[in-house]
């Protein structure tokens, strides 16, 4: 029936655009409401998770089929693929629903909440913004429109307020959540690039609601305050030209996002990073490149991870992992702040300053935080070690510290070093 109900989808929209009813855009997010309508009924169809993975591996081959077959492109591909733009949202899109579904283990408010986000909130940001949008700002993707990120904000408000009032959630309650997850919801969108929003925003939302649900009017409100603080914070924030917008804008969300996931003592290490890297590490003259969205996805990439656990499930071990994500970061950028600072030094010497920095000022952080009641002699030592050795690998094997090739790419090594750092940690509590 899902199927059926997708290809119908497929044909109809390839008919009414052929007849000039529709343009490209609006083809592709009649499709992307589509989809996202066929998803909302998965919890009164399914009982299990693997239907749904199954449908997202017929699903993902058949969209990157249209991609890619001219036979299939020719016939349907335009559907999807007339609006010029590199992105891999309608793969992104299901893979996301399934993850929901797989989390939110049959609650249905826990999956319809953001499935719904997904399948409207972009859409009518899309729409509106394409229509109305006069006032633009830049992103890594390009222009976006004010008019088009309100519309994704109403919209999102919209999403999470209809499922908890007619869950019959108390009325305040429901509007504080709506503002709040709609406010996430439209700054994440407006920094997305390539689709990547139809896979993180189901997930943060996820996320949100299943803290979000549990809390007070007065812990609400405290959370609206926080996100719109650190929203205009970063917005107008034009000092130096180290970060972009998109970059200072998700820099925030990932603050508000770990505060809001796992309570203040999850800012504990992200602060020492910060701190240390304007006051710590050895200031470098010079043509340093401007980070972008990119970067700080990457830097974030480990924690992120561990947040989603953290809403997953509350009494899990995932603080300590954490923070050893955010410590192993914080060791590779003091190396390679070295190697530029210090260039006549060997790599020993470059790794033995950037570690030795991230060790002490992360332990420090961990001792002020009530979890250290958690942590025993083998967590800091497996974690140390951890540290020191993936670390270590990271700065022996990179051709060239100072200034990659590509830098984009030496981020994403980083993020992958920082999970291996904090699975480490994960480890310990789980043998």
């Amino acid at each position: 029936m899902v199927l059926g109900a997708l290809g119908a989808l497929m044909l109809g929209v390839k008919w009414i655009k052929a007849r000039g009813v529709v343009g490209a855009e609006g083809a592709r997010k009649l499709v992307h409401m589509g989809m996202g309508c066929v998803c909302l009924t998965f919890p009164w169809i399914f009982d299990e998770a693997w239907p749904v993975w199954v449908l997202v591996a017929l699903a993902g081959g058949a969209l990157t089929g249209l991609r890619y077959v001219p036979w299939l492109r020719a016939r349907l591909g335009g559907v999807l693929h007339d609006v010029n733009r590199a992105s891999w949202g309608e793969v992104y899109f299901p893979v996301g629903v399934a993850a929901v579904f797989t989390l939110s283990r049959g609650e249905v408010l826990r999956f319809v909440i953001p499935v719904a986000l997904l399948t409207f909130a972009d859409a009518a940001g899309a729409l509106v913004g394409k229509r109305w949008g006069r006032h633009g700002f830049d992103t890594l993707e390009g222009r976006k429109s004010i008019e088009g990120s309100l519309a994704v904000g109403l919209t999102g408000a919209l999403c999470v307020w209809v499922p908890l009032a007619l869950a019959g959630m108390p009325v305040v309650t429901t509007i504080l959540i709506a503002l709040v997850m709609g406010l996430f919801g439209m700054i994440l969108e407006a920094i997305a690039w390539r689709g990547l929003d139809n896979m993180f925003l189901p997930l943060a939302a996820f996320a949100q609601v299943s803290i979000y649900l549990g809390l007070s009017d007065e812990r609400l409100m405290a959370r609206l305050g926080v996100l719109l603080a650190v929203t205009v914070a970063a917005w107008f924030w034009r000092r130096g030209q180290l970060v972009d917008d998109s970059a200072r804008l998700g820099g925030a969300l990932a603050l508000y996002f770990f505060l809001a996931v796992g309570g203040w003592v999850w800012l504990v290490a992200p602060l020492v990073l910060l701190a240390s890297y304007t006051r710590l590490m050895p200031k470098v003259s010079g043509g340093m490149p401007r980070h972008n969205l990119v970067a700080v996805i990457c830097v974030a990439s480990a924690g992120l991870v561990w947040a989603v656990a953290k809403a997953m499930d509350p009494t899990g071990p995932w603080w300590w992992p954490f923070t050893l994500g955010v410590a192993a970061q914080h060791a590779v950028i003091a190396c390679v702040r070295w190697s530029q600072a210090r260039p006549d030094w060997s790599r020993a010497r470059w790794w033995l300053a950037g570690t030795a920095q991230a060790a002490i000022m992360h332990s420090i952080g961990a001792w002020l935080t009530p979890e250290r009641g958690q942590l025993g002699v083998m967590e800091w030592m497996v974690g140390g070690a951890a540290l020191l050795a993936v670390t270590g690998v990271f700065v022996a094997t990179e051709r060239c510290l100072q200034m990659p090739d590509d830098l984009n790419v030496r981020w994403w090594r980083q993020g992958a070093a920082s999970l291996l750092v904090s699975l480490a940690g994960l480890l310990v509590f789980v043998s």
